[in-house]
C-alpha cells in the first residue's frame, strides 16, 4: 500500500483539480493523508466534496498554519504504506498508475532510499560565498553557500527511461520508502518552515544507510504561478527568504564534509 501525504493551504481554486489527479489516476490500494494546514478559505470543503462518493480512504488532520516541513512530518508519520509519497497542493497528476511507475526503480535496485519525478541535483560550495564561516545570520538575503549543479529533471527533459541518481532530490511528487523515513526520524524540524529539509533528508540517508536517490518521470502540471510559498504581491514572502538563509546555513554546517568530496551523475536504464 502507498501513503500520499497531501499538505494544503489556501488552495480552494486548484485542490480540486489536485485532489481529482489522485484519486483518477492512483493504483493499488493507498490511504491519502490530507493536512489542513491554516486554511482560512474553503479549501477543505472542496477537498471533501471532491473525495464524496469515492473509495479513498482518507485521513484528515489540521494544523495551525506551519507550513510544509511540520505540516509533512505530520502525515509522514501517521502513515502506514510501505511507501510514502509527497504531493504538494500545486501539483496536478496527470498519468495513470503513475505511483506503480515511481516505485519501479525501488522495485528495480536495492538501495533507492527516495525517487522525485520534480529533479534531482547535486550540490557543490560556492568558493566565492560571502556567507563561508560566519558565525550568525547578519542578514536575510539569499545565503550564497551552496550551489546545485548536475540537474536531472523536467526542465532538463529527463529521459523516460532513466532513473537519474544524484545526491539530492526535490520534494513533489517524491517517494520514500517509509521503514527507511521511520530510521532517519522524518523530515528535521529544524528546516521549519520549510526548505532544505528534503536535501537533508537525502543526505542522511546516505550517511546512515548508504542508499541513493533520484529522479525518474512521471507527467504532471505544476506552474510557477501556482506558487508554493505563499508568495505576496508576485514576490517570494519575507519569512521565506530568512528560512532560506537560516536552513542553507544548517545544510553547509551539517554536510560539508559529504558535500566536498561527493558528486553523483549515475544514469540507470530502466525501461517500460
Amino acid at each position: 500500500m502507498h501513503s500520499i501525504i497531501l499538505t494544503v493551504h489556501n488552495k480552494e481554486w486548484l485542490i480540486g483539480q489536485v485532489v481529482e489527479g489522485i484519486v483518477l489516476n492512483t493504483t493499488e490500494p493507498y490511504e491519502l493523508m490530507v493536512i489542513i494546514d491554516g486554511c482560512t478559505d474553503n479549501s477543505e470543503e472542496v477537498v471533501r466534496e471532491t473525495l464524496s462518493g469515492t473509495p479513498v480512504r482518507v485521513k484528515y488532520f489540521h494544523a495551525p498554519n506551519v507550513f510544509e516541513t511540520k505540516a509533512n512530518n505530520i502525515g509522514l508519520k501517521a502513515a502506514r504504506g510501505d511507501k510514502v509519497i509527497i504531493v504538494q497542493d500545486d501539483m496536478v497528476i496527470k498519468e495513470k498508475g503513475w505511483n506503480k511507475r515511481l516505485e519501479k526503480p525501488f522495485r528495480a535496485f536495492d538501495d533507492v532510499f527516495a525517487v522525485t519525478s520534480r529533479t534531482a541535483h547535486n550540490w557543490k560550495i560556492n568558493p566565492n560565498s560571502q556567507h563561508l564561516g560566519m558565525e550568525e545570520d547578519l542578514d536575510y538575503n539569499w545565503c550564497d553557500i551552496l550551489e546545485h549543479c548536475d540537474h536531472a529533471g523536467r526542465q532538463q527533459v529527463l529521459d523516460r527511461d532513466t532513473f537519474a541518481v544524484r545526491c539530492s532530490v526535490n520534494r513533489g511528487p517524491l517517494m520514500i520508502d517509509r521503514e527507511d523515513l521511520e530510521k532517519l526520524g522524518y523530515l528535521d524540524e529544524a528546516f521549519a518552515p520549510q526548505d532544505m529539509d528534503d536535501h537533508d533528508l537525502c543526505y542522511r540517508a546516505y550517511k546512515e544507510l548508504g542508499k541513493v536517490v533520484g529522479a525518474y518521470w512521471i507527467d504532471y502540471q505544476s506552474d510557477d504561478a501556482w506558487g508554493g510559498t505563499r508568495a505576496e504581491f508576485g514576490r517570494p514572502a519575507p519569512w521565506l527568504l530568512k528560512a532560506h538563509h537560516k536552513n542553507t546555513k544548517i545544510m553547509y554546517d551539517r554536510h560539508k564534509d559529504l558535500i566536498n568530496t561527493r558528486r553523483v551523475v549515475e544514469n540507470r536504464y530502466l525501461p517500460e
